[in-house]
């Protein structure tokens, strides 16, 4: 209990920042980083460093959690709810913590860029194209009332689907 009352937030384990990676790195990523870090702080090759055997303990234990699916969902809703309680202990407290901090969690980041067309699911490319034809590209004068009402209906940001408008915003093509 002493050590959960005592905890600072500097403290806490960033296993991501530990290997060099971020919350949307892919697997194959954190492997790759992994082993670039583990034959740099590898013990055998620093053998008159005492702390060498921990750091790569650490690292190894990153890599553990961050590989693993599950533990690595678990560390990013841990990672993202701020709570000062090392990551060790809030797993220890299983269901009971994670259900009562549910206003706690910040939303998952989001990749800048879009996926290729080719991987984009087919339902969004289905919306984008009913947006366009929704929306007429110069609408008449007598269809607006006002020029506020007009681009809060036209120009809508919303968190449901990313717009054509939007996804060409973000990958710079206009």
């Amino acid at each position: 209990m002493e050590a959960v009352l005592n905890c600072k937030p500097e403290d806490l384990e960033d296993y991501y920042g530990l290997l060099g990676c971020d919350e949307l790195s892919s697997g194959e990523q954190i492997l790759n980083e992994y082993k670039i870090r583990a034959l740099a702080c590898h013990p055998d090759k620093h053998l008159d460093n005492p702390g060498a055997v921990a750091d790569f303990q650490k690292l190894q234990e990153a890599k553990e959690v961050l590989c693993n699916e599950v533990k690595r969902k678990n560390y990013d809703l841990w990672k993202r709810s701020g709570i000062t309680i090392p990551f060790r202990e809030w797993q220890a407290l299983n269901e009971s913590v994670k259900t009562s901090m549910h206003w706690a969690v910040r939303n998952k980041k989001e990749p800048m860029l879009e996926a290729p067309e080719a991987e984009r699911p087919i339902t969004s490319q289905a919306e984008d194209r009913h947006f366009e034809q929704e929306s007429p590209e110069t609408p008449s004068y007598e269809a607006m009332p006002s020029s506020s009402d007009y681009c809060h209906r036209r120009f809508r940001w919303a968190a449901d689907s990313p717009s054509n408008l939007l996804r060409k915003f973000r990958n710079y093509d206009i």
